[in-house]
């Protein structure tokens, strides 16, 4: 079969009636990782796959430790009058609109790994929970030691608001919705609007995920946290309890924070004047109880073997987590329906005679809510096997919550996305997706799958999605609300934004399985090198750091990948020469060195991430010996490129 009629026949199959479907039957019910509801929509997706012809489609269990809720409660008292007491409803409303919102998960708003235990204080208002938000408290002389900090989501992960709040000795952390972020402020609220209502929560993990992903007890392994992620598991998980709330819910005590009002940027969207602190004359109580077990959770492999001999072979992954907080219509389970279609459409080429050249595995992870748990251990698990030639790792979470097309993606991979997107048409307008993408495309932090594969494993990578056009997240993110109701009035009424990322990865698929030469460029990659040198000399702190160095090194890598033949080996394992077998500064699982997760972020990426934190924390030392060590690294790269071997000869940590 021609390359141009597979992929007429890939764009052709997906079918928004059957994307509908999918997706109507996964958020159908909760399906929490570990939960029954987990393994019963890990056997649909299993007997799903195989039915489209995927007959090796099979479900891989691993342990790992999860947490759920026993109990959780707040109350705050007057210390004048203990008969003045007020104890929020931590639930959310039924909206008789939403036939799914009276789930009983609805009263189940909680972090998972915060820790079990009570804690009575004054409360401070920390806004986003920033080390620089909490520096901004002890510059005014409001400690932060003994008080249950308010902080709102936003600006870095949840799991490390907490891990700040830890450092400057807080006893309780409570992370409440902010409407400036996702709720009335950014437009009408469900179910008039897709925005954030009054009572919703996001939960979420708790874990400090800019540290070391997947299970912070490394359960299944047979490895322990400490020899994965150089951390023991206690230093990657709270110690103090933790509770998330909603706007509803956070207001009273917002309202009851005295001291000096906060400054422009701690403030919010509520009608109120948002103080910092303490809560002179009331006192809170937070109590949290959360189970930490290890349970069985379930992954769904399945293989399209290729025509290469193993020894060639260069594996494409494609995946999606299945696992949500309750029902997960948008996250994940959009990107689930996406994948099935995938599926669906590779299936039909497969019947129809087609193989490809490298195997395709599609996998459905579980465990991505509490930390990337399935598809960290299965990507730790086939290091040295299946993995040790990967050439790509296709990731798609939120797959569809809005009608505007995003991308990020390893810079080698950027040109292959734009090219594809020239094929695939956009519902919305009827051209061509590429005519409607500004084609700008992000970094790869973390909080979603690709990360094992891209900063662990150093495998290129790439993370799709049709999303909001004002706002990096969704109204309803992480709560009851993420409903198939929402979904159906608010996101993709005709499920043709489904239809439109299956074919893109679909079409995606095909070409980096198939074609003769991995569409994967050295040039782009250089480019990218140029640009975070230059970001690096543009820090605020950058001062005196010499980076004459690191620009010759990135000097000779771009003439080497001008010049570069087109060999397959070198293609594939491109991405692991830039793995430091030491790992960064402080984190040695990530062991990428040109992007990572900001320490401080969890969620965005920085470049240059060992050097960039070294210069944040003001230790010139440690940046310019880095400066040096990832300079010797990209010569080593440079040589490679310009002197490509087979796989076997790449350096140890492209041998990972």
């Amino acid at each position: 079969m021609k390359r141009s009629s597979i992929e007429e026949s890939v764009m052709s199959v997906p079918s928004a009636d059957l994307a509908r479907k999918w997706l109507r039957h996964y958020a159908s019910t909760e399906h929490m990782a570990g939960t029954r509801g987990d393994l019963e929509m890990a056997e649909f997706t299993r007997d799903k796959m195989q039915e489209f012809g995927l007959e090796r489609a099979k479900i891989v269990p691993m342990d790992a430790l999860l947490s759920y809720p026993i109990e959780r409660h707040i109350e705050v008292v007057s210390t004048d009058d203990a008969s003045q007491r007020w104890s929020p409803a931590l639930e959310e409303a039924i909206l008789e609109e939403d036939p799914t919102s009276g789930s009983r998960f609805r009263n189940l708003t909680f972090l998972a790994y915060a820790a079990t235990g009570q804690a009575r204080g004054e409360m401070v208002y920390a806004n986003y929970g920033r080390p620089e938000d909490f520096e901004e408290l002890e510059k005014r002389g409001i400690h932060v030691a003994g008080k249950i900090v308010l902080v709102r989501y936003g600006q870095c992960f949840r799991g490390l608001k907490i891990m700040n709040a830890q450092a400057f000795n807080a006893s309780a952390v409570l992370i409440f919705s902010d409407p400036e972020d996702d709720g009335f402020g950014k437009g009408k609220v469900y179910p008039d609007g897709p925005w954030r209502p009054a009572s919703s929560v996001q939960r979420g993990s708790a874990q400090f995920n800019s540290l070391c992903a997947g299970d912070p007890a490394r359960a299944a392994s047979g490895f322990d946290s400490k020899s994965r992620c150089g951390l023991e598991r206690d230093e990657l998980i709270p110690s103090i309890p933790a509770i998330p709330i909603s706007y509803e819910d956070v207001t009273p005590l917002l309202e009851r924070l005295g001291g000096p009002e906060a400054p422009h940027g701690f403030q919010g969207g509520l009608n109120l004047t948002y103080r910092l602190g303490p809560s002179s004359g009331w006192e809170a109580t937070v109590e949290v109880n959360n189970t930490r077990e290890v349970k069985p959770i379930w992954n769904v492999i399945a293989e399209i073997p290729g025509s290469l001999e193993a020894d060639e072979d260069q594996p494409i992954v494609i995946g999606n987590h299945r696992d949500a907080w309750v029902f997960g219509a948008a996250d994940p389970n959009s990107g689930s329906a996406v994948l099935l279609e995938v599926a669906r459409a590779l299936g039909k080429l497969v019947r129809d005679g087609w193989q490809p050249k490298r195997t395709i595995v599609l996998a459905s992870w579980s465990g991505e809510e509490f930390g990337l748990l399935g598809s960290t251990g299965w990507g730790e698990a086939n290091a040295g096997g299946l993995l040790k030639r990967a050439a790509l790792y296709i990731n798609t979470d939120v797959g569809v919550s809005g009608d505007t097309f995003y991308a990020s993606a390893s810079p080698s991979v950027g040109r292959a996305i734009l090219h594809a997107a020239a094929v695939v048409v956009n519902p919305a307008t009827g051209r061509p997706l590429l005519n409607d993408w500004d084609a700008s495309l992000g970094t790869l932090g973390s909080g979603s799958d690709y990360t094992v594969f891209l900063d662990h494993l150093g495998i290129a990578s790439m993370d799709l999605r049709f999303g909001a056009s004002n706002s990096f997240t969704y109204g309803v993110y992480h709560s009851t609300y993420d409903s198939y109701t929402w979904i159906e009035k608010e996101a993709d009424p005709t499920f043709a934004h489904h239809v439109a990322l299956t074919r893109l990865i679909g079409v995606l698929a095909v070409r980096f399985s198939s074609s003769a030469v991995l569409p994967i460029s050295l040039a782009d990659h250089g480019a990218a090198l140029s640009r975070y040198v230059d970001h690096l000399g543009e820090l605020p702190k950058a001062g005196s750091l010499d980076l004459s160095v690191l620009r010759d090194a990135v000097r000779a890598y771009r003439e080497s990948a001008v010049t570069a033949p087109l060999d397959n080996d070198l293609l594939g394992a491109h991405e692991r020469l830039f793995l430091a077998p030491e790992g960064l500064p402080q984190r040695p699982w990530f062991k990428h060195v040109l992007q990572a997760p900001g320490l401080y972020l969890g969620y965005d990426a920085k470049v240059f991430p060992g050097i960039d934190q070294a210069v944040s924390d003001g230790d010139g030392a440690l940046a310019q010996s880095l400066v040096a060590r990832y300079a010797d690294l990209l010569r080593s790269a440079a040589a490679r490129v310009g002197r490509p071997q087979a796989s076997s000869s790449l350096p140890p940590q492209a041998r990972t």
